[in-house]
């Protein structure tokens, strides 16, 4: 008979509160998208807005930063 042994039981799923993110390159997103620079959600999420080709705007400061265009970057899906 199988037993339910909670203390080594070690299937985890993910919470439902959980965001997912997927993976993008800064060029390939599109003007006035928003995207995150880490995908781990212990880290601090600050939300960034892509405002040309090459620049990205820091929601929080509203400041502006150049990105290189093959940076990793991430949206919420």
């Amino acid at each position: 008979m199988a037993t339910n042994n909670t203390a080594g039981d070690f299937y985890n799923p993910p919470s439902n509160l959980s965001q997912d993110f997927e993976e993008y390159r800064f060029e390939d997103l599109e003007v006035d998208e928003l995207f995150w620079q880490t995908n781990k959600p212990k880290e601090e999420q600050i939300p960034w807005r892509k405002v040309s080709q090459t620049e990205g705007r820091n929601i929080k400061t509203q400041k502006i930063y150049s990105f290189d265009l093959k940076a990793k970057v991430f949206q919420k899906i």
